[in-house]
């Protein structure tokens, strides 16, 4: 029969060999991201070396190309970053507020059909966007929306809603029924309810849905590639002009790839213990 003092020594040493285990894994995660940024600041002439080169004189030279437009492309990567920028957010915030209402009415004990319609709304979410390419190609071009904003931004939410719903949805029902019951008893109606004593309950809930559906729409391609041209197209597509016939630009491409993983790097960062938060909630069940 072991000690108490043996098992605490086991439990510390599973815990040292977990902590140690997290963070070489984390380690080798950001193997790729290291060399992706090491070759960014590269020179021209050593960018595209095999075996690489680690000592070298950083230059920016490669951020203010791809900023500037310049090497034949067709605009600065700064309007793509914006485009992007414009579009996953506008994607976001359509989303939230359609899905903030859909998800408490789905949580509603008097929707007797809730749980069938809550099935049915996730498993659209399994859906191929790819299917969908050439009815939206259609769809967008009749009515005359190619090439803006609102050609990304609807297919973006209409695509994330479903999981976003079911975030909300999985987190409401986690809430206590009784404050709710209590606030119609005292007269309150099913929209006080909600925007008295539901949402501020969901903010958790709503930054990691709408962390999920900013990275989604930041990093889609088939969609922004077939539906813009110049004017609404987003950093994604513009990061396969530099590569050509004639070989990749390594040194360019690293630096706007850069510039795509930055920030979504720092939203996770500042959001993180929202994200924590809404996941231990019950966010994702």
């Amino acid at each position: 029969m072991s000690s108490p003092l043996t098992g605490t020594t086991g439990s510390k040493v599973r815990g040292v060999v977990g902590r140690a285990f997290l963070w070489l894994w984390l380690v080798i995660g950001l193997i790729p991201i290291l060399f992706m940024l090491l070759t960014s600041i590269k020179p021209a002439g050593i960018a595209n070396s095999i075996p690489p080169v680690w000592l070298f004189t950083p230059t920016v030279r490669n951020y203010a190309s791809v900023l500037s437009g310049g090497s034949g492309h067709s605009e600065g990567f700064g309007q793509l970053l914006f485009n992007s920028a414009v579009v996953s957010l506008g994607a976001t915030v359509l989303a939230i507020v359609l899905a903030v209402p859909a998800a408490y009415a789905l949580s509603m004990r008097a929707f007797r059909a809730r749980k069938r319609v809550s099935g049915w709304i996730l498993s659209t979410y399994m859906f191929p966007p790819i299917v969908a390419v050439i009815p939206i190609f259609v769809f967008v071009g009749q009515l005359g929306l190619m090439d803006t904003y609102a050609a990304l931004i609807v297919p973006y939410a209409a695509f994330n809603l479903p999981i976003v719903i079911w975030i909300l949805r999985s987190s409401i029902l986690q809430l206590p029924f009784e404050i709710q019951e209590a606030a119609m008893v005292d007269g309150a109606s099913s929209w006080n309810v909600l925007r008295r004593i539901i949402l501020p309950l969901l903010v958790p809930a709503i930054a990691t849905a709408a962390v999920l559906t900013i990275v989604l729409s930041w990093n889609e391609f088939l969609f922004a590639l077939s539906l813009t041209r110049s004017d609404a197209k987003t950093a994604p597509v513009g990061l396969q002009e530099f590569t050509g016939m004639y070989g990749t630009d390594w040194g360019n491409i690293t630096a706007a790839a850069t510039m795509i993983v930055a920030p979504i790097l720092v939203l996770m960062v500042v959001l993180r213990r929202q994200m924590v938060a809404g996941l231990s909630f019950g966010a994702v069940k």
